[in-house]
């Protein structure tokens, strides 16, 4: 079907979409999603599975590393471990 699409005719944010992921792509997004409005999340991993991952990973050492590693801060980090933390005594 892309065949028949004339990319120079495309809405500015389909050609951008085109440039980014190709035509196909683009085409495809615009038959499943046309007419909605949609905002994309900041943060590209979902927290409380990041929170859990961090709690698998961390070693007592790491807390810096797993900050940078999911794109969280240290402060978000050192948080989801003093809640873990807390949890596990309350058990």
């Amino acid at each position: 079907m892309t065949d028949e699409v004339d990319k120079e005719l495309l809405n500015e944010f389909y050609q951008e979409l085109a440039d980014l992921i190709g035509l196909e792509n683009a085409y495809k997004l615009h038959e499943t999603y046309r007419g909605l409005s949609y905002t994309f999340p900041m943060r590209l991993y979902d927290p409380k599975k990041v929170a859990q991952k961090i709690v698998a990973e961390y070693n007592g050492e790491n807390a810096s590393e797993l900050a940078r590693r999911y794109g969280y801060s240290m402060r978000w980090v050192l948080e989801v471990l003093r809640k873990e933390r807390e949890k596990r005594h309350k058990d």
